[in-house]
């Protein structure tokens, strides 16, 4: 892993990107890609799409050129390999397609022009490309890749595809805690990812825990309990049209989880 593209735009949760991205991007010796998303204001009047649109998209440029001109300084002083590029609009497909050869894209909790931290940026991206998706909450102030790891194992394909994508950074933290949740049925057994996990030279622990209500709150509880400094897991093991109408637990956890989450589809 070496090759990190952050998400830069002038909101919220930017700093929290760019810090932990560079945290990623040391740890590896990498590469950071800062894609500059320039959001397309669209205004609709009676006719249709309103005159002002080109004044609004003029401002935005404006407001991300002045964003972009803050940041170099800082990163000039970072110490890091990084370099720079643009997406004119902040469509998925758009920032998707920015990610050919990227190993990692960090993202927010709260997508770029959104006001609630749902998440739906880092899974909606996280099924249009193969890269793995790092999604971390608007007041993370840094990242411990060093620290515990916590992967919640499902059995799972996008689990699966999480867990090897990963395996760069689980390498470097302290220890990784497998954690199953539900009977032991042999369908699902967490000691299979710490030999997959060992042959990597990972420090790994497993657990099983019997459920006991709904499963996104009991993981939303171990996050919180475990020590854990990041997590590991799948995107939407049911289709994403039953997530949307009966909850789950990926969509509870993008929206909750107090801690960064490193997810595949």
């Amino acid at each position: 892993m070496k090759t990190v593209m952050v998400l830069i735009h002038d909101d919220v949760g930017q700093e929290a990107r760019l810090q932990c991205a560079l945290d990623v991007v040391r740890a590896v010796e990498g590469h950071l890609l800062c894609l500059d998303v320039l959001m397309a204001p669209i205004i609709a009047d009676g006719f249709g799409v309103g005159g002002g649109e080109g004044i609004l998209l003029a401002e935005e440029r404006e407001r991300e050129d002045a964003n972009v001109e803050r940041l170099e300084p800082r990163l000039a002083k970072e110490g890091v390999s990084y370099e720079w590029a643009r997406v004119n609009g902040g469509s998925d497909t758009a920032i998707a397609g920015s990610a050919r050869l990227i190993d990692l894209i960090v993202v927010g909790r709260q997508g770029l022009g959104e006001f609630a931290e749902t998440g739906d940026v880092a899974a909606r991206l996280a099924a249009l490309t193969s890269a793995p998706i790092l999604l971390v909450p608007s007041e993370q102030k840094s990242l411990d890749l060093f620290g515990r790891a916590l992967i919640a194992w499902d059995g799972s394909a996008s689990a699966d595809a999480a867990i090897r994508a990963a395996v760069p950074l689980l390498r470097l933290a302290s220890e990784v805690q497998v954690v199953s949740i539900g009977p032991d049925d042999g369908g699902v057994d967490p000691d299979d990812v710490a030999v997959y996990l060992d042959r990597h030279d990972c420090a790994v622990v497993t657990q099983r825990l019997p459920k006991q209500g709904d499963t996104g709150a009991q993981l939303l509880d171990l996050c919180a309990t475990s020590g854990a400094a990041w997590g590991v897991m799948g995107s939407y093991g049911h289709s994403k049209l039953r997530e949307q109408l009966f909850g789950g637990t990926t969509k509870t956890l993008l929206a909750k989880a107090g801690i960064p989450l490193l997810l595949c589809h």
